[in-house]
C-alpha cells in the first residue's frame, strides 16, 4: 500500500484538537465565568460552557482512543483492555511505528 500520510494527517488534527479542548477549557471557562458574573452577574453561561467542554472532550477522548491504524485497520493503540492511548509509539496489533508514510 502506498503512503499513510493522509492518515497521520488526520491523527495528528485529532490529537491536537483533543490537546487543545483539554488545555484550553480551564481558561475559557474561567475568562467566561468572570465576565458573565461582571456582566451580567450570573454564571449561568459558565455553566452552559462547562458542560460544552465536558461534552467536546469525552467525544475527541474516545475519538482518539479508537482512532484505527492505517495498515491494519484496528484501533492502534489500544487492544480493549490495554490501552498506551496517545503515547503509543507503534500500533499495538501490528507494529506500524507512528508517522511512518
Amino acid at each position: 500500500m502506498a503512503g499513510y500520510e493522509q492518515n497521520w494527517n488526520e491523527y495528528r488534527r485529532l490529537r491536537n484538537t483533543f490537546f487543545l479542548v483539554f488545555l484550553g477549557g480551564v481558561p475559557v471557562f474561567l475568562l467566561v465565568s468572570f465576565l458573565s458574573e461582571k456582566l451580567f452577574h450570573t454564571t449561568a453561561p459558565a455553566s452552559v460552557l462547562a458542560v460544552v467542554w465536558f461534552v467536546l472532550f469525552i467525544i475527541y477522548s474516545i475519538r482518539l482512543q479508537l482512532w484505527r491504524c492505517p495498515r491494519c485497520g484496528k484501533w492502534f493503540a489500544t487492544t480493549g483492555w490495554h490501552n498506551k492511548s496517545f503515547l503509543a509509539r507503534r500500533c499495538v496489533h501490528c507494529g506500524l511505528p507512528k508517522f511512518q508514510t
